[in-house]
């Protein structure tokens, strides 16, 4: 091959790329091949939007869902662990769709809600599914709690208000996000809430929560969502990141792996390169060879470090799935009182916080519902009416990013009152054979909050006891 020819050609290209047209540059690259490296980079992107306006315009308007009302007995010892164990159960809703199962088929991964809700003063713990995965549902919590009681409701929020402002009623709320971007770190979970020199040894955190649920009156609603959807180690590479996370932690170096795309990058320049040596002449440069790397300095961390490290590694052995935590306040407009609701919320989530690795917080500036200077008012509202619909369609897709959470820190912040929690109002069993709740208000169901009427409620006859 003659050297000069290509040199000649490569000096035509680089003056026809430097003083034609961009547009006619553009163009000729285009049709020249270009065009393949446009939908290798942007298929994806492609598919996404494809199948997100297949999914909310055709399969969700399929699905067929059942509502639980969960009523636990009233003597409850149980701690979280049991709830721990419910979550891995749920996993086994996870598949991993082949090509044609989630192009073409519509195939989405199912989630669940896992809901505390306070009518009018009145709790109830309520899980929402598709109806196909009720059985697993009903499965995972009677192996935990044989005496529990799993009563199909209608749907408590389908007469919410769905547009604001409105005549009657008003909402104050907001989406929960982690205090720390770095999701591989984990919140505080209910191993940390334990006593020792107390009478009472486990100190429930869901307490708090309860006891602001109990505080509302007549015209007030509070609801407290968790949508979990089941997800592999594929959803964000979360596994290989939380590994890295504790490699880095453990103060060992990372390999920088360079992505497809960096390395496309890199051939422009590889090419001109070789071009360069077999002008000038001489040998490309060795590249330098680094030192051994320093053993890890694990033995060498303050022990608090060390505990850190522990905590993230527990996060990432345990099942994770993809979560989004929502709340609402919803109240007639003559009592309607957000400070009643959003301090004490807020409060007893703060009870899962750990300043040095993660936590939760409301997050007022995307999802919630009030918001500052221009337009002010208009705005509100569009808030209010964003979340308001997020909620009743137990929405995964509006409002803020899914966050990685393990069943530990879900039981956590979701899971059945212990015999320790005071507070009156909360739905229980009252033994084995199901009568109605003597705390059960008789005066409810003004407006949109209606009575939580159970259609069963006794549990399968052939249960092992």
């Amino acid at each position: 091959m003659d050297i000069s020819i290509n040199l000649d050609f490569l000096n035509q290209f680089l003056n026809f790329v430097i003083y034609a047209p961009p547009i006619v540059v553009y163009w000729y690259l285009f049709t020249h091949g270009a065009w393949f490296l446009l939908v290798t980079v942007f298929y994806k992107l492609f598919l996404d939007f494809f199948m997100l306006n297949r999914i909310t315009s055709h399969i969700i308007a399929k699905y067929k869902w059942t509502y639980l009302a969960i009523d636990v007995p009233k003597g409850n010892e149980q701690t979280p662990k049991a709830v721990e164990y419910i979550f891995s159960h749920l996993a086994g809703a996870h598949k991993d769709p082949d090509l044609e199962e989630g192009v073409l088929g519509g195939f989405l991964q199912p989630w669940f809600s896992l809901e505390i809700i306070s009518i009018e003063g009145y709790i109830q713990f309520i899980v929402v599914t598709q109806k196909k995965y009720r059985d697993l549902v009903e499965a995972a919590i009677y192996a935990q709690y044989p005496d529990a009681e799993i009563t199909e409701i209608e749907d408590y929020a389908k007469n919410f208000p769905r547009h604001f402002p409105n005549d009657t009623y008003e909402l104050f709320g907001c989406e929960y996000t982690m205090t720390n971007p770095e999701q591989s770190y984990p919140i505080r979970t209910y191993t940390e809430f334990e006593h020792s020199g107390a009478e009472v040894v486990y100190k429930d955190p869901l307490s708090a929560l309860l006891e602001t649920f109990s505080r509302i009156g007549k015209g007030e609603f509070i609801g407290f969502q968790i949508l979990i959807k089941p997800i592999s180690g594929k959803w964000r590479n979360w596994k290989k990141h939380g590994q890295e996370v504790v490699t880095k932690m453990t103060g060992a170096k990372t390999k920088h792996k360079d992505s497809w795309v960096s390395k496309l990058g890199l051939v422009p320049g590889m090419i001109f390169d070789g071009l360069a040596h077999a002008i000038v002449g001489g040998e490309a440069a060795a590249p330098e060879k680094t030192k051994d790397e320093a053993p890890s300095l694990m033995l060498h961390l303050p022990p608090g470090f060390k505990t850190d490290i522990e905590k993230v590694e527990n996060k990432i052995s345990k099942i994770c799935f993809a979560t989004k935590i929502r709340s609402i306040y919803i109240a007639k407009h003559e009592v309607y009182n957000k400070n009643r609701y959003a301090y004490g919320t807020t409060g007893a989530m703060k009870q899962f916080i750990t300043e040095n690795l993660n936590g939760l917080k409301p997050d007022f500036d995307k999802t919630g519902t009030h918001s500052h200077y221009y337009l002010k008012e208009t705005r509100d509202n569009w808030r209010r009416t964003k979340l308001a619909n997020a909620y009743i369609d137990r929405s995964r897709w509006k409002g803020g990013d899914e966050m990685l959470m393990n069943i530990e820190e879900l039981a956590s912040i979701w899971h059945f009152p212990m015999l320790s929690v005071m507070a009156p109002m909360v739905s229980k069993t009252a033994g084995k054979k199901a009568e109605p709740p003597s705390s059960l208000p008789t005066d409810r169901g003004s407006g949109v909050f209606k009575e939580v009427t159970k259609k069963q409620a006794t549990p399968p006859p052939n249960l092992p006891m």
